[in-house]
This record gives C-alpha cells, structure tokens and sequence, in this order.
C-alpha cells in the first residue's frame, strides 16, 4: 500500500485502555498531525474518564469493537487487548483496510498466526509489532553493535529475561491462564526471543530444543503453564542461540544479554571489541553510557515514542521500519510457536517441518 498522505492527520482508533493502551494514547498523543478518534474499552464507564483526560474530552468511546469501527472513520488501529483477542481484532481491521500496531503476542496459536499473515498480506496493509524496546536504550545500542561489526560474526548469543508474574502484577488475573497469557514464551518470552530475531537477522534457524520447568513458590502457584523456559536455537550455519523465558523469579525484573563474535563480545551493556575504535585495552571492558533495559518493568508512555516515530516516517515517507516490523515478528512468532512444541514433546523441532513458511 502506498505511504499515506503527510499532510492529512492520520486517524487513530486504540483498542484496550490497560497499560499498553495508556501507553499508546500517550505517545500517539506526542505526535504531530495525528488524532485519536476513538478508543474501545473492555470498561467503558470505569475508564471513560482516564481516556477523557489522555485522549481528549471529545474522543467517543466505546464497549464493542466493531461498532468503533463501524462508527468512526479511521486510518489505523492500535490493537492492545487482551492476547485471546488479537487476531481476531486484527483480521477485522485488516479487512476495513486499517493499518496496525499489534501488541505482542500477535497470536497464540499456529492458526491463528497464518490467519493473521493472510489478512494483513490480502489487504496491502502495513503491520507493524509492539517492541518498543528495541527502539531505544540498551537494546537498541546492541542491536546497532551488532549491525555495524564491533563484535565480527556473532556465534554465541543468550538473551535472557526474568520477571516475577505473582499476585503483584495487575496483569495476573488473565496473565495466568492459558487462554490468555498462552505459555511463558507467549506472554514475555517473545520479548528476548524478538531480540534474538534482531541480533541474529537474516540466519535461518534449523532446529530448536527447550524445557521448561516451574518454581515451588506459593507465589507462582495459580499459574495455569510452566513458567520458566529454556529454549536452544542452532542457526543452519553453526551458531547457537539460547532465550531463557522465566516468570516465577523473584529478584526485580531483569533482562540480561549475552553476545560473542569474531571480533568482541558485549554483556549487557558492557563491551569488548577488537573492532570498534583504536587504542582500547585488549584486556579490558567499555562500559555503553545508555538507558537500561531493565527500567522495563514500570512502563511508561515515553518508552513507545520512538517507535511511534518510525512508524509514522513508514507510512508517511516509506522510511525503513526496524526491530518490529510484521515478517520479523511474524517469524518470531513461527520460531516461538516451534520453541513450545519441542518444550511440551521432549523433542528437538525443525521450525520449518513443524510450521511450513
């Protein structure tokens, strides 16, 4: 689909109003020449005067999605409802010729997965997936080490990422389930599993193997999964990949990355490289003077800026969209899906034999 015109507001319908809604209406309400013209809510009454104060008093809001999107003329749609509900949202958009930021998981099922990439590839749409935190800070600072060679030819990546989902986390009362929250991998291991697609880009996986386990914590124990998972990729050239997905930790959220090449390594926001600048201590560590990941865990509407801004320079100007585009996202989420399969079954998976592109 051609970029959109960038003179004329683009029109925004947001779909959820929990913290990623908020987030969405935050920074779309930060961005030039666009308006928010209607958000729906899975509590209408309850909500209707924190969308007034972040939205604006004149934005219409609503307690069924499709009548939104029947009622409204839109451009976009934000879709940031609970997990269950995501592909189903975003196939009907799709079908009204809506472009859209899906909120990760895009999907909690294979099917749903290959529904969702019809709908979108049918109506010419541009899709796009919410990582946002690849698009500022320390993770973006790896991922731009990594593209410009200061480590060589990475062989070796861990990207790990621990949270503790107890009765603490307004989330929990649906993120416990497996009808909504999925698996772990569903509900945040496809963060450092994303990542991986990142720092990894253009290898293909061959197979992936897993276990999972869970922890003997009262804390954890409405969990409806197994909450921690551990997850081995061996890329078709030689490389291996881990991504730990672990949810019943009870140290403070953390994200830890673990990246060795030909020429340095990088943990976390330290870095070795034999290729970046002269005259650096071969027997030392750089530290990168960068925001940290791990201030994740209290989300605020600030962190989504600059990926708002790229999506907005996508569909006006046709400016390159990294980190969270729909195909990596999508073959994420094919490599997640197979990540599972080999996790319940025991037994390695070929990404490809398990789920055809």
């Amino acid at each position: 689909m051609p970029a959109t015109d960038p003179n004329a507001p683009l029109r925004v319908t947001i779909a959820g109003f929990g913290q990623a809604g908020r987030c969405h209406a935050g920074a779309w309400k930060a961005m030039d020449n666009v308006e928010i013209v209607g958000v729906y809510s899975l509590r209408p009454d309850h909500e209707a005067a924190d969308i007034a104060a972040l939205c604006g008093p004149d934005v219409p809001v609503f307690g069924d999605y499709r009548q939104m999107l029947d009622t409204v003329d839109s451009d976009f749609a934000s879709i940031c409802t609970l997990h269950d509900t995501h592909a189903d949202y975003v196939i009907e958009a799709a079908s009204r010729g809506l472009h859209l930021l899906i909120e990760k998981p895009i999907c909690l099922t294979p099917e749903e997965l290959f529904a969702v990439r019809k709908a979108v590839k049918d109506a010419g749409i541009r899709a796009f997936a919410g990582f946002q935190e690849f698009h500022y800070g320390q993770l973006e600072t790896t991922i731009d080490a990594v593209k410009k060679g200061y480590l060589g030819d990475l062989h070796l990546a861990q990207i790990e990422y621990y949270n503790g989902i107890g009765v603490w986390t307004p989330q929990h009362w649906w993120a416990k389930t497996k009808a909504i929250g999925g698996s772990s991998m569903l509900f945040c291991g496809c963060h450092p599993l994303m990542m991986m697609m990142n720092v990894m880009e253009g290898r293909r996986i061959a197979e992936v193997t897993a276990l999972d386990t869970h922890s003997s914590s009262h804390h954890f124990a409405a969990l409806e999964y197994k909450a921690t998972q551990v997850n081995l990729l061996r890329f078709e050239d030689g490389a291996i990949g881990q991504v730990t997905s672990c949810l019943d930790s009870l140290h403070p959220y953390y994200w830890r990355n673990t990246l060795v090449g030909s020429q340095g390594s990088l943990i976390d926001t330290r870095i070795h490289s034999r290729n970046m600048v002269a005259g650096l201590d071969t027997k030392g560590w750089s530290d990168l003077a960068t925001r940290s990941i791990n201030d994740a865990g209290d989300i605020k509407y600030d962190m989504f800026v600059p990926m708002f801004e790229r999506i907005l320079a996508n569909l006006r100007t046709d400016a390159p969209m990294p980190y969270s585009d729909f195909d990596r996202a999508w073959e994420m989420h094919r490599i997640l899906f197979a990540c599972d399969e080999a996790a319940r079954t025991g037994k390695p998976v070929s990404p490809d034999a398990y789920l055809p592109t």
